[in-house]
């Protein structure tokens, strides 16, 4: 969790009014704030919510005290002026560090306060919001010794050098990674690139190797600095048009006015977007839900007028109808996933400290809910007709649960927005991909193997709150030489007798079975059974005939 250095002063003046220790230790509440420390006009404020990035400057941090004390109310507004300066991306960093978002900020008056704070904010959004630079770098330059049009290109090592900053002497890329203070700290962000990602002008002037280093020449920003270049660089765009977006904030916080900047990517396919981009854009979004779940949530009753304002002090553009709240909220909000976060921010701005305690009406004995009692019968009829369980991951890889299974339908699964590993990219949406990659790897094991899985998948639906069902299912697998359908229906019709419940057939073709196999109802839900198609067998690198079963619990 970030902590921040402010300035008293300077936090007094961005929000119009003066604070006392105790009127701190209070105001600090709505941001999830804690004063560490004081040491004359620095307080050292330990922020705790690590998905506001917004936040974590002083402009950040008096932007929403302001409106939480009632001086504004709303999403502030920022004007953007259509600026005429233009970043062409170059196709070889696409599997590098692919993205970057500029702007141009004019006449911003830089003292010694403004660069402190900006670096701070720099190194607090990349660091943290960008996961040490991975995901986020940042860089702000002198625009008056720069030439546009701008160009984000990959260069070899031995095609490009420049002088570092706080250098005396061109380096080449590698000689930066290897002797360079910043550049041995995040080295291992560029290890094993063929390219490395430099930021240019039309003179040849080099401005930065993202995520490493500025260059000494446009790099060094002073008081002598009239207007600034920013950009930000990274792997997903909504990720790095929030942290161009925060440090346009901050300096028009000050007094700066922000120009954007068009930014044309290579004429591909993910993970650029499909269009040139004009940033920043400053987009909103919206949320709407019942009026009731404030009451459910929060177990108090507020007026609509109530809800209105107090949504509105958390920088919410609030509609309210006879049942309906629609909230409107800037799209760098990040952390707004449900609705339950908007009620949050409600009771922040309510006041945590003035929420009576209740008492506690009745006492109550827990017991296991009706549906784990029924996965746990499921699973000992399993285990009684004699067949292994087996537990995968709930992680799984699209390539095994589509193009192993035939399945032609690509936008179907839930997908990692920053899966670590192609692995693990996306959230199984069957049992049976699972299961027959452990067949895989067991296949010098003894047969007949006969094994199943009890566990939740995940499928998409627009119609939850979130967009996504999540459900338990059981998949039954045997595999042996001799293995047919009416073996792996007779173990079907065996478990839905000790379970209790009633099994239909129909025969229907699915892509990864063979001619033997139908769709099965169990208690309404769906599901299939069938022989293995041997195109699916030879996916999955297995040996002899194959049979399974799988339907929603």
């Amino acid at each position: 969790m970030p902590t921040l250095d402010v300035s008293k002063k300077d936090l007094e003046r961005l929000v119009g009014q003066k604070f006392s220790r105790t009127d701190l230790d209070e105001i600090l509440e709505y941001v999830k704030g804690e004063l560490d420390g004081v040491e004359g006009d620095n307080l050292k404020v330990d922020c705790k919510d690590t998905n506001r990035p917004d936040l974590w400057s002083t402009e950040g941090l008096a932007r929403d005290i302001k409106a939480r004390l009632g001086k504004a109310k709303g999403i502030k507004k920022y004007n953007v002026k259509k600026g005429k300066i233009c970043v062409t991306v170059d196709k070889n960093l696409e599997k590098v560090r692919p993205l970057i978002a500029c702007a141009v900020v004019r006449g911003v008056k830089i003292d010694n306060a403004f660069i402190v704070q900006m670096v701070q904010l720099q190194e607090k959004v990349g660091e943290s919001f960008g996961r040490k630079r991975k995901e986020v770098g940042i860089g702000l330059y002198d625009l008056n010794v720069m030439k546009p049009p701008v160009y984000y290109k990959g260069y070899k090592d031995n095609e490009i050098e420049f002088v570092p900053l706080e250098w005396k002497i061109p380096m080449r890329p590698t000689e930066i990674l290897k002797q360079h203070e910043k550049g041995k700290a995040y080295a291992h962000l560029l290890e094993g690139s063929k390219y490395y990602p430099i930021v240019i002008d039309s003179a040849d002037t080099v401005a930065s190797m993202p995520p490493i280093i500025n260059s000494h020449v446009t790099g060094k920003v002073s008081e002598k600095t009239k207007s600034l270049f920013i950009e930000v660089t990274g792997f997903t765009w909504e990720i790095v048009e929030t942290a161009l977006e925060v440090m346009c904030m901050a300096l028009a916080d000050r007094g700066g006015k922000i120009e954007s900047c068009k930014v044309n990517f290579p004429k591909t396919t993910l993970p650029y977007p499909a269009k040139s981009k004009v940033v920043p854009e400053f987009n909103t979004k919206k949320i709407t839900f019942d009026k009731s779940l404030v009451e459910k949530v929060t177990g108090m009753k507020f007026k609509d007028s109530e809800i209105k304002k107090l949504l509105e002090n958390a920088r919410y553009n609030v509609l309210i109808t006879s049942k309906k709240i629609t909230c409107e909220y800037p799209a760098y909000r990040l952390d707004i996933l449900h609705t339950v976060d908007v009620i949050e921010d409600l009771l922040i701005s309510y006041g945590y400290n003035k929420i009576a305690p209740a008492k506690v009406k009745m006492d109550v004995v827990g017991s296991q809910k009706k549906d784990v009692l029924y996965v746990d019968l499921v699973r000992d009829g399993c285990v009684g007709l004699g067949l292994q369980e087996i537990l995968t991951f709930n992680l799984a890889s699209k390539k095994v649960q589509l193009e192993n299974m035939f399945i032609t339908k690509k936008d179907c699964l839930v997908e990692i927005s920053n899966p670590v590993s192609s692995n693990y990219e996306v959230l199984r949406k069957k049992l049976t991909p699972q299961v027959l990659l452990s067949l895989t790897k067991n296949k010098g094991q003894e047969f007949p193997q006969r094994i199943f899985e009890v566990g939740t998948c995940l499928d998409i639906d627009p119609n939850s709150d979130n967009g996504v069902k999540q459900s338990n299912h059981v998949c039954v697998v045997s595999t042996h030489s001799n293995v047919n359908f009416t073996e792996i229906k007779s173990l079907l019709v065996s478990l839905t007798a000790y379970i209790g419940k009633e099994v239909k057939t129909k025969k229907k073709a699915f892509p990864f079975l063979g001619e033997n196999s139908a769709e099965i109802t169990v208690n309404g839900k769906k599901g299939f059974i069938g022989e293995l198609s041997k195109e699916v067998e030879q996916n999955f690198g297995l040996k002899k005939p194959t049979c399974v079963f799988e339907f929603e619990l």
